[in-house]
């Protein structure tokens, strides 16, 4: 109500992204590929951080360095639909969040090139945009006005996988696009719970991560780019494993949201200026702006951690995990290593003295991934491959400058709860998690000193972002990979670009099988196969390449 790749960009230190995604598109004699869950090698450090160009240079020695014959500018989408998947619930009808964050996309001016389609349902009373309390309804964003398309559809209960499902095929049937992405907006209750205290509904019910699955299981021909929840507490391994065939990408909170959930203006207007914007570019981007608007506030109440996740890692980690948690099933029980997170400004607990929803949790108790390898074993094999995996799934993680244990992703450990863990093994099985694994779980359930919390105040002071780990763990297993890449690089040893403030700035786009890295209004990429770097002028809509040998940039020319 939102981390294996060790990426972290400093918020506050970047720029605003404001130039078109390059991506070189043809590299001629380039055969390797790389699988989605497999990192490849990062590039070498031979940059000369001089960025001057001799735009009379020939290309003579162009093709003796990197046999370039096309680069081409942006991902070739020419259009997208969005599918916002809103369920007002109590934070509409007490506090009107919901149409304040549906005016924030009107503000967008978002229309033309991409659709953005909404579903207002679960809530007592819509607080403006003339949107009916009494029916479901779907609208549309075109140009600052709220265009409605459907009315009439009756109290749609939120939390039904058939509810779901119709609301995916009407919009890949009425506005197909180059590609899609979905939003599920109201509260979040974990791995386990799911989504969506429907107002209209029992407060029990909720769409549990099995419905989701099975929702977007009768769409095939749709993958989204990027599903993401504006919802609390969903960043977990377990949703990544539950939506790995549907999407590319998650974006997810692993803490409670605070009231202000996500900030549409900026990133719904970058994608319709870009709409082949790449997917982890257009990712960061929504990750900054949250983290940027909740850093404004200056509140503890207004903390913020975000994680875009590349979901195709999802079974190496969970593999990884339970190597892991096996080897070190002893300590894992000897202590609680879940910690108690309190509901911000998407829980209104003031207004729910008889509530006791599943969904609408007054507080939760989240047991981060690295926070508990960090304290209880960091050297073993088995732990290195899970932060190896851990790596490869967390493609770009923000957080505001307040310090806590969470680093991005957790795993749902049910010390000392039947109730969870009874309700945790319908969804897990459903979600195809084995039976082995889950039946192993139950031993937290039993656990003596589950009511003993582990104190992460030590860890909470060492954390400094992933980027830190970076030279420790320089390798990933995902896909099979031996943790044998044998490179040692950062950002920094690359002066990235003249910025030394910013911790390993380098992303990679399984997409386009390219790294990128954005800096001082450049965008530079780096070819692994030619072994090239490149960097886009959009003043000039020009691509340059680097000549180690020279040492200087030259212009890509056809």
């Amino acid at each position: 109500m939102g981390k294996g790749k060790l990426i972290k960009w400093n918020v506050g230190i970047l720029p605003v992204l404001g130039v078109l995604f390059a991506v070189l598109m043809m590299i001629t004699g380039c055969e390797d590929e790389y699988e989605y869950d497999e990192e490849p090698p990062r590039p070498e450090a031979t940059h000369n951080d001089s960025t001057s160009v001799d735009p009379t240079y020939s290309g003579s020695g162009q093709g003796a360095y990197a046999d370039v014959s096309s680069v081409s500018v942006g991902s070739g989408a020419q259009s997208a639909t969005v599918m916002v998947y809103i369920n007002g619930s109590d934070l509409e009808s007490e506090a009107g969040e919901a149409t304040t964050d549906i005016g924030e996309m009107l503000d967008s001016g978002i229309g033309d090139n991409v659709n953005v389609i909404i579903q207002t349902m679960g809530t007592r009373e819509w607080q403006d945009y003339g949107i009916s309390s009494k029916t479901a309804q779907t609208y549309k964003v075109d140009n600052g006005r709220l265009e409605l398309l459907r009315d009439d559809l009756g109290q749609l209960d939120c939390t039904s996988s058939g509810t779901l499902s119709e609301f995916v095929g009407f919009c890949k049937n009425n506005y197909p696009a180059d590609r899609y992405f979905f939003v599920f907006w109201d509260h979040g209750g974990g791995p386990v719970y799911g989504f969506g205290y429907d107002e209209w509904q029992s407060s029990d019910d909720s769409l549990t991560l099995a419905e989701m699955a099975s929702a977007f299981s009768e769409h095939s021909d749709v993958r989204f780019d990027i599903i993401g929840m504006d919802c609390c507490i969903m960043a977990s391994m377990e949703t990544l494993y539950a939506l790995a065939p549907y999407c590319k990408y998650a974006l997810l909170s692993e803490d409670f949201e605070s009231g202000l959930g996500w900030s549409y203006t900026s990133w719904m207007k970058e994608l319709e200026q870009n709409p082949g914007i790449a997917t982890p570019l257009l990712g960061k981007y929504i990750v900054d702006e949250i983290i940027k608007d909740n850093e404004k506030e200056h509140s503890d109440d207004y903390s913020s951690c975000m994680g875009l996740f590349n979901v195709s890692t999802s079974k190496s980690l969970y593999n990884a995990w339970k190597a892991y948690a096996y080897k070190n099933e002893e300590a894992l029980l000897g202590a609680n290593y879940s910690t108690p997170h309190m509901a911000k400004g998407r829980s209104f607990w003031e207004f729910w003295a008889s509530d006791e929803s599943d969904v609408t949790l007054e507080d939760y108790y989240i047991s981060d991934i690295l926070a508990l390898v960090e304290s209880i074993d960091n050297s073993s094999d088995e732990a290195r491959n899970l932060m190896s995996a851990l790596k490869a799934a967390v493609a770009y993680y923000g957080h505001t400058s307040d310090k806590n244990e969470l680093t991005g992703l957790a795993v749902s450990l049910p010390y000392g709860d039947s109730d969870f863990y009874n309700q945790l093994t319908v969804v897990y099985r459903a979600i195809g998690l084995d039976d082995d694994y889950i039946e192993w779980l139950g031993n937290f359930v039993y656990a003596s000193d589950y009511d003993d919390y582990y104190d992460y105040g030590g860890f909470e002071d060492s954390w400094e972002g992933w980027g830190s780990y970076e030279q420790e763990y320089g390798c990933n297993i995902s896909g099979g990979g031996s943790c044998e890449y044998g490179y040692d690089y950062d950002c920094d040893d690359y002066n990235c670009y003249g910025n030394s403030d910013l911790d390993d700035g380098w992303l990679y786009d399984y997409e386009e099988e390219i790294w990128y890295c954005y800096e001082d209004d450049v965008l530079y990429l780096y070819d692994e196969d030619s072994e090239t770097m490149f960097y886009y002028d959009e003043d000039e809509d020009e691509v340059y390449y680097y000549d180690e040998r020279s040492d200087d940039w030259y212009l890509c020319e056809d």
